[in-house]
């Protein structure tokens, strides 16, 4: 509804010849859509983050009435430069950065969308100061307070436009309240952009094109403020790491059009040259920036991947693909250096009867602290591994008999909700395979179930006879 208003008294003032009534409608309308945001912010579900949208609507009643004071001044023929609307006029841009930024989020050391946005904004920056702000340096009939005013529009236009690229670029924008924020943002930029030009060359004329884009992004911040979607916290976000197709274009885009302007004005202006050269270092620094955060990001995810691959889902103990390989290593050094190496199958007892009375939720829960219990009792160069079931490998390196004993006990004891186990141990042979020795602790432990469970068995010479070499 809000979106028809606007659309058809943007349409209307720029289809009515310029006077008092168009220019009534102007105040109207963009005091209005100051009305509409803050109605928004008192019904049953205010906009997400309703601090932000308290400063636009701040901020547009500043602007409305900035227009209020301009169109009775210029309809009596004054023009003086600055006036009281231009410093309203300026205020509004303080209050719509903070907005912004507050939408934005908390932004992190490895937040990719701020410096991609800053990447862009220095492109722009440079555009900006050849067409729009270095022409108000050197026009000698300005003073200091007019060449200020005049250049902070936009300046701060060029604050405001990597605050909306870093909502796009964080968020995954679809059309909904906050597609039609970005979109009014755009549209206020836009329409200052051109103001900002058209005043510098003299062909700006209120009524115009230019009134109409100010008309339409008040349309858009009553809209998006009133949309549903505006009430929903976007925790969709794109990943700082994540480079799409459309955003790489964005990013090639700004940083070609810097070395561009250089191309175009070297030795034609030095000073647009001085500027866009700096500006390419920034952006060349930005690059690296953002580069080395995806690098960090990749390493992150491969060593997560890596993690995954060793790990058993549930427990968190080494899967037995993380078990083989580590058996070949160490059965690999028991050979090289003739160390000790003690390896226990160990088996919980009656673990179907546990579940069956408890219920498969809470046997996952006992084998979770189960694994959790024998970490605290293991050294960092222990492994635990879950071998399928309820039925687990620990490798004990540069450990002999004895000490595997006591320590295979200790992790006996150490057996959650009262429930027990049992354990076979095997000592490594100096030329054993890790089948051989896997198998030689499997049989201990099947005589330590046969002969009554809850208890450790070692693995004995007549077992390690039939063992496979």
């Amino acid at each position: 509804m809000w979106l028809a208003i606007g659309l058809v008294a943007t349409f209307a003032y720029m289809l009515m010849p310029y006077g008092a009534t168009t220019a009534a409608l102007y105040v109207v309308a963009s005091l209005g859509a100051a009305a509409v945001v803050a109605a928004a912010l008192f019904r049953g579900c205010s906009p997400w983050c309703r601090s932000a949208w308290v400063l636009i609507a701040i901020a547009l009643l500043l602007g409305g009435t900035g227009h209020l004071i301009w169109y009775v001044l210029d309809l009596q023929g004054l023009e003086p430069f600055p006036a009281a609307p231009d410093f309203l006029y300026l205020a509004v841009y303080p209050l719509f950065i903070v907005a912004l930024w507050r939408l934005g989020g908390p932004t992190d050391r490895h937040d990719g969308a701020l410096g991609d946005a800053l990447i862009v904004g220095i492109s722009a920056a440079v555009l900006a100061w050849a067409l729009l702000i270095q022409p108000y340096l050197y026009d000698p009939e300005l003073t200091y307070l007019q060449l200020l005013v005049s250049a902070g529009y936009p300046v701060f236009d060029l604050m405001l436009l990597p605050l909306a690229l870093r909502l796009v670029f964080r968020y995954n924008t679809r059309i909904d309240g906050q597609l039609l924020l970005l979109l009014g943002v755009l549209a206020y930029l836009a329409a200052d952009l051109l103001y900002a030009h058209g005043n510098s060359t003299g062909w700006y004329q209120p009524g115009g094109l230019t009134d109409a884009g100010w008309l339409i992004a008040y349309t858009l911040f009553a809209t998006a403020a009133w949309h549903p979607s505006s009430q929903v916290n976007p925790d969709d976000r794109t990943g700082s790491h994540e480079l799409s197709r459309r955003r790489l274009y964005i990013l090639g885009s700004a940083a070609v059009l810097v070395p561009a302007i250089i191309l175009f004005t070297a030795g034609v202006d030095t000073d647009t040259v001085r500027v866009a050269a700096g500006a390419s270092i920034l952006i060349f620094l930005l690059v690296l920036y953002r580069m080395s955060g995806l690098i960090r990001e990749t390493q992150r995810q491969a060593q997560a991947l890596e993690q995954l691959s060793r790990t058993d889902p549930l427990t968190g103990a080494a899967n037995r693909r993380h078990l083989e390989t580590v058996l070949e290593d160490e059965l690999a050094r028991v050979r090289r250096l003739d160390t000790p190496l003690a390896l226990a199958f160990i088996d919980l007892d009656y673990f179907k009867q546990y579940n069956d009375l408890h219920g498969h939720a809470q046997g996952d829960r006992l084998l979770r602290d189960l694994v959790t219990a024998w970490h605290q009792e293991l050294r960092p160069s222990d492994t635990v591994a879950r071998y399928g079931g309820e039925e687990f490998v620990v490798v004990l390196p540069h450990t002999g008999p004895d000490q595997a004993g006591t320590v295979i006990e200790r992790l006996r004891q150490r057996t959650p909700n009262q429930q027990t186990c049992s354990a076979g141990i095997a000592c490594a042979e100096p030329m054993e395979t890790a089948e051989s020795l896997l198998r030689r602790a499997d049989q201990a432990l099947y005589r330590a179930k046969d002969e009554g469970r809850n208890q450790s068995r070692f693995a004995t010479t007549d077992e390690a006879a039939l063992a496979p070499s």
